[in-house]
């Protein structure tokens, strides 16, 4: 059986890693969740709902106008969308997941050269083929026992060879090496069909918006 998450600590965490692996302000804590500068102008913001209240998230969207503020909210986009003035634009669904991390068997296939690099609180892994060419690669931040997986590749001319499955297993095993216990991250719909199957538990549909 799969352990069960609480969706906002899940959300906490996976919004304090996802500003380490992408090297950006630490998230600063809000009434709604957390606001995060992001530095740059089609990408000015970010604001995490952790703990969907609709009263709370109608106002938090009345107050945003300014173009490149983008918005994430741990709730189905029925309860969202609805809530959004007409400058929002809606983006796919994403998937908050977790897992409870073990240690798993992670070699490079025959092909392949599996190599891993820490900066840090950041750890990435890299397959490439023999030729040198980059085939699969992620990255993880450790952070209060919990590590944040993001930006996880594989290249179209080396998918279906179970790549992804090394460079995750690769990451979960660093991760346990630096006393990390839990895993999370936030999946595309074609992401989450993956890890589930390796295990991973959907925690929390997540809405995405932005101002463009």
């Amino acid at each position: 059986m799969n352990k069960t998450f609480d969706v906002v600590p899940t959300a906490a965490a996976w919004t304090k890693g996802w500003t380490l692996t992408r090297d950006k302000a630490s998230p600063v804590r809000q009434p709604y969740g957390y606001k995060i500068d992001l530095g740059a102008p089609e990408r000015l913001e970010r604001h995490v709902m952790v703990d969907y209240d609709a009263n709370i998230l109608q106002a938090l969207t009345d107050s945003l106008h300014t173009p490149g503020t983008w918005l994430k909210v741990c709730a189905h986009p029925e309860q969202v969308s609805p809530l959004l003035h007409g400058s929002w634009q809606v983006q796919a669904t994403e998937y908050l997941m977790a897992v409870a991390l073990d240690n798993a068997a992670a070699a490079a296939p025959d092909g392949y050269r599996l190599s891993l690099s820490t900066s840090g609180a950041v750890t990435d892994a890299e397959l490439r083929a023999t030729d040198g060419e980059l085939a699969a690669r992620g990255r993880v931040a450790h952070s209060d026992g919990v590590a944040t997986f993001d930006q996880i590749i594989t290249e179209p001319a080396h998918q279906r060879k179970g790549l992804g499955r090394v460079i995750m297993a690769t990451l979960a095993n660093t991760s346990i090496a630096h006393k990390a216990n839990v895993g999370v991250l936030v999946a595309t719909e074609q992401g989450r069909a993956l890890y589930q199957a390796i295990g991973w538990t959907l925690v929390s549909p997540i809405t995405a918006a932005v101002i463009a």
